[in-house]
C-alpha cells in the first residue's frame, strides 16, 4: 500500500468556520494533533476515529489537543469494546493533558466512559517504532517542550515531516533531511520573525529555507494565522525560495 496524508485540517489556532486547527492522517491511523472537531472533521474526509491507532500531540497548547476529550468519547460511545487508543506526546506534558481529557468526560464517574489511553511520553530526540513505522523526534523552538515528528514508512521508504509550532530553527533541517513530504507551520506569513530564544512561530519563507536545506520533496505551509496577505502572495514568494510549496486544503489526500 502506498504512504498516505490527509490534511484533517490546515488552520491556526482560532480557525474559521469552515477549517480546524492543523492535523493530519498518515495512513488511515495515526492522527497528528487533535485540533477543535477532529474526530468530526475526520470523518468528512473519509476516516473513522475508529481506525486510528495512534494519537501523536506535537505540543501540548490547547488547540494541538482540544478535540482529544471528543476523540475519546466519540470512539467511547461508538465502540466501547475497542482496544484503548495510545497518545503520543511531549514527556513534560502530555500525561496531564491526558488525565485532563478523561477528567473532563467524567470516566470516574460514568461507567460507560471507562476509557484509558496508553500514554506514551517522549523526550525530544526520542524514537519509537509502531507498526510500519519508524518515528524520529526532535526539538522545537517554542515556550513549551514540542516534537518535531519525523515518519519513514518501512514498507515504502517514504518520510514526512510535521513540524508542529517552532520558531525558526536551523536543525530542524538535518531532522528533516530527505523527506518526501514536509508539513510546516506559517504562523507569520511573509514576515521574517527576528531569531531570538523567544521567538516561538515561523514565517513562511523561513520554512522554505528549511525545506530547501533539508532538501526535501514537497512543502506544504499550515497553521498561517491570517495574515494581509493572500495564499497566491505567499506562495509566489516562497516558490522563490523553494518551488515545490503548497497550500493545502482541509480534506486534501495526498499519496506521498
Amino acid at each position: 500500500m502506498p504512504t498516505t496524508l490527509t490534511f484533517v485540517a490546515t488552520g491556526p489556532c482560532v480557525p474559521p468556520s469552515d477549517n480546524d486547527t492543523a492535523n493530519f492522517v498518515v495512513n488511515g491511523h495515526c492522527l497528528v494533533d487533535c485540533g477543535w472537531n477532529a474526530a468530526i472533521n475526520m470523518g468528512r474526509c473519509g476516516h473513522s476515529p475508529a481506525d486510528v491507532d495512534y494519537i501523536f500531540i506535537t505540543h501540548c497548547h490547547q488547540d494541538h489537543y482540544m478535540g482529544l476529550a471528543g476523540m475519546l468519547f466519540y470512539r467511547q460511545m461508538r465502540w466501547p469494546d475497542m482496544p484503548p487508543v495510545k497518545v503520543v506526546g511531549p514527556a513534560a506534558d502530555i500525561e496531564r493533558v491526558v488525565e485532563l481529557a478523561r477528567a473532563y468526560l467524567q470516566a470516574d464517574r460514568f461507567s460507560w466512559m471507562q476509557t484509558s489511553p496508553e500514554v506514551i511520553a517522549l523526550t525530544p530526540g526520542e524514537e519509537m517504532q509502531i507498526q510500519e513505522f519508524s518515528i524520529k523526534t526532535a526539538p522545537t523552538q517554542h515556550d513549551i517542550q514540542g516534537l518535531a515528528y519525523r515518519f519513514t514508512d518501512n514498507t515504502t521508504g517514504k518520510g514526512v515531516g510535521f513540524s508542529g509550532d517552532t520558531g525558526y530553527l536551523p536543525a530542524l533541517a538535518e531532522h528533516f533531511r530527505g523527506v518526501d513530504v514536509l508539513v510546516y507551520e506559517a504562523t507569520n506569513g511573509l514576515d521574517d520573525p527576528e531569531v531570538t530564544p523567544e521567538t516561538a512561530h515561523s514565517g513562511a519563507r523561513q520554512s522554505a529555507w528549511i525545506a530547501c536545506e533539508a532538501q526535501a520533496g514537497r512543502l506544504y505551509l499550515v497553521h498561517v494565522h491570517n495574515p494581509p496577505q493572500q495564499p497566491t502572495e505567499i506562495l509566489a514568494a516562497v516558490r522563490e525560495i523553494f518551488p515545490e510549496t503548497y497550500w493545502p486544503h482541509p480534506g486534501q489526500l495526498l499519496t506521498v
